[in-house]
């Protein structure tokens, strides 16, 4: 799962810039790609090993646009992609794994972008749907997925050439992850990394130019603070004794204070307080009367791009009476910011290698 996160190193390079920029575009250029895939799965579990040995193959399509406009990329120092894709993915195991398919939006800032070879990395979030799943009796070695509907996340590496004006074509590498989010178990998710070849075609080619290195985001504030509603949902799975399973709120509240200290980086702390109902139904199911709320000291970094906010945070627990995983977590998350304080989005926490909830959250930005 770390490593699904690379952007925290390859990102400050996508601040460089390269030669006299040619006069500036009168509208973004937008692409329609395509990609073939092919890669492996990682077990990072002992449990997963004896399913992990096939070599996942697929296509994606893609559509793209380029943010070219100086008022945009003189703020965050990089001119960056964004758009959605859907993607197949055939897990080469169709008894146990079967396939998936996926739709998903990214933010892809470049590097080098005005050169006819040029870098990038991709960052994304989506939903994807599962065609097998864990069953315990028809199919009980598949410990990745646990329900049809899951959470998707990557981090990718492209490396594209200019073909012509209209054609671009690209080699990448993909670093993804699938899990439900700890919403049912088994909840041990899918790391599988794939290597890709691609091309695009763009409708309205236009030359681009180098974003503008300029200080004067040093002008404006660069102390921040944001408070953050936080909901979930958790399975508490039926068993001898309750033979049903229920869905339960798993609800809190975050508050964070950060400094912008680049173009594009931030560095944040706070801390969470949320109250795990499925936790509390467990605990009530064995008559343990221990508190369900759980509390976390965080601090990380946070990524700007435009109105895009990536955030990775490291968490201690300062609060879990019944806990029974790591001391430490991360979380990972995705925010939009909508009008100048409404932010909305959704983070992703995880106990090393292994997800443990997905939740959505709504706050205010100061």
């Amino acid at each position: 799962m770390k490593s699904a996160f690379i952007w925290l190193i390859f990102l400050p390079l996508a601040a460089y810039a390269q030669s006299e920029a040619p006069p500036e575009p009168t509208r973004n250029p937008m692409l329609l790609g395509m990609r073939a895939h092919y890669g492996f799965i990682i077990p990072h579990s002992r449990d997963l090993i004896g399913v992990s040995n096939s070599k996942p193959f697929g296509a994606e399509l893609n559509v793209q646009w380029i943010e070219t406009r100086e008022a945009r990329t003189s703020r965050s120092g990089v001119v960056a992609k964004r758009g959605f894709m859907l993607q197949y993915i055939n897990y080469d195991n169709p008894a146990v794994l079967g396939s998936c398919l996926t739709g998903a939006a990214f933010v892809e800032p470049l590097i080098r972008p005005d050169r006819r070879l040029y870098g990038s990395v991709q960052m994304g979030i989506g939903v994807s749907y599962l065609n097998r799943v864990y069953d315990a009796e028809t199919n009980p070695t598949n410990l990745f997925f646990s329900t049809p509907i899951s959470f998707f996340l990557m981090t990718n590496v492209y490396l594209t050439y200019k073909a012509t004006p209209n054609w671009e074509l690209s080699l990448g590498f993909n670093y993804n992850h699938i899990s439900n989010g700890g919403m049912k178990s088994p909840n041990k998710g899918m790391n599988f990394p794939t290597w890709n070849a691609g091309a695009a075609y763009n409708l309205n080619p236009a030359p681009i130019r180098r974003a503008p290195k300029t200080q004067d985001w040093k002008n404006e504030p660069r102390n921040f603070w944001y408070l953050h509603a936080v909901g979930s949902l958790k399975t508490v799975e039926a068993n001898d004794q309750f033979p049903e399973s229920n869905l339960h709120w798993l609800i809190g509240g975050i508050a964070m204070a950060g400094r912008r200290v680049g173009r594009i980086s931030a560095l944040s702390a706070g801390t969470e307080w949320i109250h795990d109902g499925g936790r509390r139904a467990e605990l009530d199911r064995v008559g343990d009367s221990r508190s369900a709320l759980l509390g976390g000291l965080l601090a990380g970094h946070e990524l700007l791009s435009g109105r895009v906010r990536f955030t990775l945070h490291m968490g201690v627990y300062v609060h879990n009476p019944t806990r029974t995983t790591d001391l430490l977590y991360q979380r990972y998350g995705l925010f939009y910011l909508i009008g100048k304080h409404v932010q909305f989005g959704a983070t992703l926490k995880a106990h090393r290698h292994e997800a443990d909830v997905f939740d959505i959250r709504a706050g205010w930005l100061w």
